[in-house]
Order: C-alpha cells, then structure tokens, then sequence
C-alpha cells in the first residue's frame, strides 16, 4: 500500500493496513500479487478527525477462473479487424479479455467478454505496439518510449502515470515468475545464444537458478559479426571507428547486435547486406529455454540439453528429467501453458505449415497427446491457452491483410 514513495506500508495476514503521513495525499495505490492494483483518490474519501478507515475490494487477475464457457463450436471469432482497425495484441484479464487496438493513429486498450462484447475502452495518449502481464499479474502496455501500467477497476480501465519503456525493459521485463515470496528473473546473453536465470528470496539473496548455453552457436555467431563489423568500419571515417574501438559505440557491445537499428546502420554495401542477413537468420536459431509455474511447481524447459528441472521453493527441492518431444519434426520452439487446467503443450507445424500441439506429459518429457485443429487460419500467431481453449490471431484469407482473434476448442482435435 502506498500514497507515494515517502508514506507506504505493508498489510498483515488479514488484509489490514495502517498508513500515517504528514499530509493528505491525492491518491492511494493498493497492490496484493493475483489482484488487479486499485488506485483511490483520497479527495473522494471522508476523514474524520484527520483520519479515515477504507475497506477495499480487490478483483482477481487469475486466468483460472471457472466462469469460462466451453462452447460446442469448434472455432469462434471474438474480435475482427477491418480496413480502418488493427489488432495489436490481446491478454487475459481475468475471465475476459484485454485488447489492444489501433484506430489510424489512435490507440486503444478494449475490454471485452469471452465473446467479444466490449466492457470498456480507454484511449491511450501515445502509440504502444503489446501487452505485458508481469511476474506478478500487474499488466503493462509497452509503447517505444513509454509504457503504463494498468488495472481494471469497477466498470472501467484505470491506468498509472507513464513511465520510461527503459525502465520497463530493465526492470519489469526480466523477472518472469513469483512464487513465495521468491522472484525470478531472466536475462539474454550475447546473440540470443544463452539464458541465465537469478532468483531472490525472501530476504531478497541472489542466487543462480540455471544457465543453459549453446557455446559453439555463441562462438560462431561472435566470430561473424567481429567480420561484419570489421567490414563495416573500413567504410567510415576514422573517428567514428576510434568510437567502436575503444567501446563508446553501441556496435561494439555483443548484446546490442541484433538490435535492429544497429544492423540497418551497418548496412552500407551490398555484401555487407548479404552478410547481415545471413548473420541474423543464423541468431534467429535462438536458445529456447522457458519457465514455468505449473500447479505447485516450477519447470525450467531446457531444451538444449533435453532435460525438464523441477523446483518447489518451500522448502527447496529440485530435481531433473529427461525432455524428448522436441526433436520431432516440426517444432516451432514455443511452449504453452495451460494454467487452468495444468496442461503443457509444444507447438509443431505439419507438412504444410499446419498447426499441430502436443500434449506434454511432465513426469516423462514426452508427447503423450496430438491435437491438429486444422480448421485454424494457416496465418496465425499470439497463441495462448486458457480452460482447455487456444486463443490465437489468424488471417483467414491470404489475399486479405485483415485478422481475427479467434477461440477454438483444442479438445475436439484430439488424435
């Protein structure tokens, strides 16, 4: 519980606060991890000898809500867009849904039902491009230079002041799981080659979690963008080469290499083109390597060295297995969660491009359950999962650039 960053204060077991400050705030913001955050302004409340008692209700973020429909249709469309709309990005908001929205050059964050009734809109002042939903539910809409948070509140969206997309990228981006009190944070390494996970724990100690590593990738990726850049500064002036050399330019930093603005900078002949595009398809081959709370477990997806760690963290346990349904033709790198209804399933194309999930079973690390739900766009992307029901944003009609969000009843594919 907070009024600003002078007077906070942290409720007991019950729920209960107390919160002295020197003078009146305008506002208070209220945050309990599962929650949507709740923001009062105070000039509405009613004090009584300088004080005031709140009783605040709190709206849960959860994605596993039983009030979810399955419907007996195979595949439903929620949101479509047309000429005039685009649609950005989509997140789970509880038992609805949270879009966001482009109207020419509005943006717009739209709360819809299951169905895609609306529920409410809000237009945002500057252009934002996805949703973000952080390791501890809060949700945040990430523009190029700034980013908001924002709650649901009663019947209508409420946001927090701006703040810098810097700030978000260092701070609310990494940590991508909460469990007990315990934060764990991710980071990249050198060309996507790499992931290194840290968490803290309640006493807020560092301690390192994994770090899973493609070496001979890494290596090979290095050695060419050192032969790019090499290149690239034999077309410059001496100054802007003493920059790179004694490490003031970004281009000499390994982690900025991929940013795009640094490889269309280098771009100045047509070998170095050709270069860098063969440079980049090789670090699109990237370290896939994800974590997961599922049910009372964490899971870390390791699938460079094909294996499954389990942690529990009260008390700490851990433990490893083997992971093997990802050597099958047609994995997509990409792992979908379930929370709902604690199912874990790969993403894999069939001849064609075609949609295929496989059920993962956690104990084996293998494909236990095929589903081919055949009838979704051959287009498609922004997959996600909830009560049994993919989600996902599909261009039905190749000669038609317009999109759908779609919902489609995973379990009436199964093999």
């Amino acid at each position: 519980v907070s009024a600003d960053s002078r007077w906070q204060d942290v409720s007991d077991a019950t729920g209960s606060f107390s919160l002295s400050a020197e003078r009146q705030p305008k506002q208070l913001a209220v945050r309990c991890i599962g929650f949507f955050p709740r923001r009062i302004a105070l000039d509405t409340v009613v004090f009584r000898n300088q004080s005031a008692r709140l009783t605040i209700r709190m709206q849960s973020n959860a994605v596993d809500l039983p009030e979810i429909a399955i419907s007996s249709k195979p595949i439903e469309p929620i949101f479509e867009e047309d000429f005039k709309t685009d649609l950005l990005d989509y997140a789970f908001a509880g038992k609805d849904l949270m879009l966001l929205v482009r109207e020419g050059k509005k943006y717009f964050l739209r709360r819809t039902d299951d169905d895609g009734r609306l529920l409410a809109s809000l237009r945002l002042p500057e252009p934002t491009d996805r949703l973000h939903q952080s390791c501890t539910g809060d949700f945040h809409a990430v523009g190029e230079r700034w980013s908001w948070e924002f709650t649901l509140q009663d019947d209508h969206i409420d946001t927090f002041p701006r703040y810098p997309s810097e700030t978000f990228h260092h701070l609310v981006e990494p940590c991508v799981l909460e469990d007990q009190g315990h934060y764990f944070f991710r980071k990249t390494g050198p060309f996507r080659q790499s992931v290194e996970y840290v968490y803290y724990d309640p006493e807020r100690k560092q301690h390192r979690l994994a770090l899973i590593r493609d070496q001979v990738a890494e290596d090979q990726l290095l050695r060419r963008y050192r032969e790019i850049l090499y290149a690239y500064m034999q077309t410059i002036p001496d100054v802007d080469k003493d920059d790179i050399l004694s490490g003031n330019s970004p281009l000499a930093d390994p982690m900025q290499a991929l940013k795009p603005e640094n490889l269309t900078k280098m771009a100045e002949t047509n070998a170095l083109v050709t270069a860098i595009g063969f440079f980049s398809q090789m670090a699109e081959d990237s370290v896939y390597a994800p974590l997961f709370r599922i049910g009372n477990g964490i899971y870390l997806f390791d699938h460079q060295n094909d294996l499954l760690l389990r942690f529990r963290v009260n008390p700490w346990e851990d433990a490893a297995g083997r992971l093997s349904y990802h050597r099958s033709a047609g994995w997509s790198k990409e792992v979908l969660v379930d929370a709902a209804l604690q199912r874990v399933y790969g993403r894999f194309s069939a001849p064609g491009g075609y949609l295929v999930l496989k059920e993962i079973d956690l104990k084996t690390g293998e494909a236990r359950k095929v589903y081919r739900p055949s009838i979704t766009p051959y287009l498609a992307d922004h997959f996600k999962l909830r009560n049994g029901i993919l989600y996902l944003i599909g261009q039905p009609d190749m000669n038609v650039p317009n999109r759908k969000l779609y919902k489609v009843n995973l379990f009436k594919f199964a093999e």
